[in-house]
């Protein structure tokens, strides 16, 4: 009966850690709809790579998915890829998904913002590059990479004629 115990403890405290809404990472949360609920975003391998991608292999592929079927796929290609929640920058009601992803060679990783728009994900922010250095950023950095101020969005930019890479905030032009 303790062992039965412990078990319901463990599930509660599981359960409890999987309902919080988790902002970045392979698996997220968000009001990706607009009705208030939240909706787990997954990043899914949906091609194994062979071989090296630069010497003539083929690299592997992702897409998102999500636990609503209303949410199509959003197609991702090449590399590994890190989810983050952004809000709802544009004020539409539904929160925005950007993609932080590798390369497919070398330390510049990339971002793509995506809104659901008329039931279709649409790009929002032009892709940035995020020159990396080949170090780790971390899920909290991710975090602040794109924020809303007052009623513009902006995002973070290294400075590459700075060398120690001094982060530019720049304005967003919404597509």
């Amino acid at each position: 009966m303790k062992l039965v115990i412990i078990f319901l403890k463990i599930g509660v405290l599981i359960s409890g850690q999987v309902s919080e809404n988790k902002k970045t990472g392979n698996k997220i949360q968000g009001n990706f709809l607009g009705n208030g609920k939240n909706i787990t975003a997954t990043v899914i391998k949906v091609k194994e790579g062979k071989g090296n991608p630069i010497e003539e292999g083929t690299p592997d592929e992702y897409e998102i998915r999500f636990s609503d079927n209303k949410l199509k796929p959003i197609k991702a290609g090449c590399c590994e890829i890190i989810l983050i929640n952004e809000g709802d920058l544009n004020k539409d009601g539904t929160e925005e998904i950007s993609i932080y992803q590798a390369p497919m060679n070398g330390c510049t990783y990339s971002i793509t913002n995506y809104s659901l728009i008329n039931g279709s994900w649409k790009k929002i922010i032009d892709t940035f590059l995020i020159p990396t250095g080949c170090e780790k950023i971390n899920n909290d950095d991710l975090q602040k990479m794109i924020f809303r101020e007052n009623k513009n969005i902006f995002y973070f930019q290294k400075d590459m004629s700075n060398a120690n890479g001094k982060l530019i905030k720049k304005k967003v032009k919404l597509n």
